[in-house]
């Protein structure tokens, strides 16, 4: 009965890091949309996502001081971690805002969408974790459908300059670092704190690099200020709660693969809201992330597991 009970703690568990990967990817696809908009009003990229983290940092810090004040010490051995940890996220922050300044959303997120090809490479080196025959096609499938959202089969939408494809990929590269130190990161504390000293290193080392930029931000216009509350609250503080959470529960690799829902998520709202029309062949390109997340999450649920290490 015992063992019964663990194997059925085991899937809840796969399945839940699941469902928040893919609740991460969803909230994230926003990006492509307020993104665009708070770039087009000329603010200094940097300088947004230095506010946006610095944002999230001082409103999760508010009630993790009202919840459980033991969810924000971090002992100094750690440090070097988290600041490891921040500086990948400030790389990602700045590098994706500056694709949306020098190319289109559409291509930006088919770069972004590179990003668990990275983490699987990078989580085999640094994790241990196999790329098995599963991931592995999961993980080609998802990038075809990924390439097919962005339109990467037509010329014309593949001319941007060489600015935006070194940011877009930038991005997606700092993003799988993020991951796997995320990971190791959710063996010695809570998601929530992980999340918050996150946010902390990464506004620290945004605002240092735009130190005379930041001193004009009290200038910025109420809807730039609603529109960087709007990305504190979503696509930062709640994804990236829900990504690290996902990675307490499942391996990195799979984690990337579930929250690659997000070009498929992107590109409709594109279309909602940017006017961006999604063609028949884009349609096929979601159909494949949604069928390699699909595939993934029933091999990895046929899988037999041991015991797990607690998180």
């Amino acid at each position: 009965m015992q063992a019964g009970r663990g194997a059925v703690t085991s899937v809840q568990l796969r399945v839940a890091g699941y469902a928040l990967a893919a609740a991460a990817g969803c909230l994230w696809a926003s990006l492509v949309v307020l993104g665009k908009l708070l770039v087009a009003t000329g603010v200094d990229p940097v300088v947004l996502v230095g506010l946006r983290a610095t944002t999230a940092f001082l409103l999760l810090a508010g009630v993790l001081a009202l919840a459980d004040r033991r969810l924000i010490r971090l002992r100094l051995a750690d440090v070097p971690l988290f600041a490891a940890y921040g500086a990948c996220l400030a790389l990602n922050y700045a590098l994706y805002f500056h694709a949306f300044k020098w190319t289109t959303g559409t291509v930006a997120v088919i770069l972004m969408g590179t990003y668990p090809l990275f983490v699987a490479l990078l989580a085999g080196l640094a994790l241990g974790e196999r790329l098995d025959p599963p991931k592995a096609l999961a993980l080609g499938l998802s990038l075809v459908g990924c390439f097919l959202v962005a339109q990467g089969y037509s010329r014309e939408a593949l001319l941007f300059n060489s600015r935006g494809v070194l940011s877009g990929l930038g991005a997606a590269v700092a993003f799988a670092l993020h991951s796997v130190i995320a990971k190791k990161a959710t063996t010695r504390y809570n998601s929530w704190t992980v999340a918050l000293w996150g946010f902390g290193f990464a506004a620290l080392f945004l605002l240092a690099s735009r130190g005379a930029a930041v001193a004009s931000a009290g200038t910025l216009p109420p809807a730039v200020w609603e529109g960087i509350l709007v990305l504190a609250l979503f696509p930062t503080l709640l994804a990236y709660a829900a990504y690290t959470r996902a990675l307490a529960c499942i391996e990195a690799g799979r984690a990337s693969i579930t929250s690659s829902i997000e070009p498929v998520m992107g590109a409709a709202a594109a279309w909602l809201f940017l006017g961006e029309r999604l063609e028949a062949l884009q349609w096929v390109g979601a159909a494949v992330v949604i069928g390699a997340v699909a595939l993934l999450q029933a091999a990895d649920l046929r899988r037999p597991t041991g015991p797990r290490q607690p998180a």
